[in-house]
């Protein structure tokens, strides 16, 4: 789980770093042409938000993987519980009769 959490750190700094990247280039872009500079920043403002976008439903197919296998791992030890719990109750019913005939 750890791991995973780095690896979902390192996501977030990559999608940072790209943010970052793809933001400087295009206000350079603005700036080496000028005549352009409203599309080029207009396309920033559009293309920004979708790159942080991504970035997070990337990281949280990975959350909902690990909630899943979470939620497996409990339902498996819920089963074996429940099969724990039966087992002593038989023990339970069968110690019970025989400490009644006993009695008699």
């Amino acid at each position: 789980m750890l791991n995973d959490l780095d690896k979902k750190i390192k996501l977030d700094i990559i999608i940072t770093i790209i943010a970052t990247f793809v933001s400087i280039n295009f206000i350079i872009f603005s700036y080496i042409f000028k005549d352009y500079a409203t599309q080029i920043l207009s396309i920033l403002v559009i293309l920004l938000p979708t790159i942080y976008i991504v970035g997070n439903l990337i990281i949280r197919g990975i959350l909902n993987k690990e909630l899943y296998d979470l939620r497996e791992d409990y339902d498996e030890t819920i089963i074996e519980i429940n099969e724990g719990v039966e087992e002593m109750k038989q023990v339970i019913d069968e110690l019970k009769e025989e400490k009644r005939i006993l009695k008699k």
